[in-house]
């Protein structure tokens, strides 16, 4: 399993950053939903070069048979 961070920073005028590092995808707006639920209106979104990327599926323990 991939480790995500969220990086949270508060400055003077009450406005809150968040940035996420490790998610992909739509998993990075999941990871931040109820954080701007409590805070209020997103007023603006930049979404990373994570974003676009897609999440690497590992599969293990498989048996190949050939036939």
């Amino acid at each position: 399993m991939d480790m995500k961070e969220l990086d949270i920073t508060i400055d003077r005028e009450g406005r809150v950053r968040v940035a996420v590092r490790g998610g992909h995808g739509e998993d990075c707006i999941d990871l931040t939903r109820k954080i701007e639920e409590a805070v209020g209106v997103v007023e603006e979104r930049a979404l990373l070069p994570e974003y676009y990327e897609q999440a690497a599926d590992v599969h293990t323990g498989e048996t190949l048979r050939r036939y």
